[in-house]
């Protein structure tokens, strides 16, 4: 196993809020690559305890979630990962949130960036772009 440090964490909404995206300040974090051939990695952030609800509803819910995660410094580009909440510790004023996830290849990421390209040059835009690409993917 590696051991990296996370540099920043973010989930995709799932609910009904304008806000699609949602963003962890960490005060710490590391993610490890269980490198099981599989391509899983534990994630653990410690974060402010205001977060704590949003993470246990995830954690009761026992969902996968795309995962954004920015490994080792703020200049690479973001991870995705499909994961799920295992564990919350309360930490005084925080949390450690723990969470088991598999990356998605960044083979097949590119592959859904050509295909978004390749719809806009056809002239997709708004939500007839969000459907044509749906249906692609």
């Amino acid at each position: 196993m590696k051991t990296f440090r996370l540099i920043d964490l973010k989930i995709v909404r799932q609910d009904e809020t304008d806000k699609q995206i949602e963003e962890f300040p960490l005060i710490d974090g590391l993610i490890i690559n269980k490198e099981d051939g599989e391509n899983h990695w534990m994630i653990e952030g410690l974060v402010s305890k205001k977060y704590r609800y949003f993470f246990e509803y995830l954690l009761q819910e026992d969902r996968e979630v795309k995962v954004y995660v920015t490994i080792t410094k703020k200049s690479n580009l973001p991870a995705l990962l499909l994961a799920k909440v295992k564990n919350i510790t309360i930490l005084g004023e925080h949390v450690s949130v723990l969470l088991d996830g598999k990356m998605i290849s960044s083979k097949l990421r590119q592959g859904s960036e050509k295909v978004l390209e390749g719809l806009m040059k056809e002239g997709f835009t708004g939500d007839k772009l969000l459907e044509a690409f749906k249906q692609h993917i």
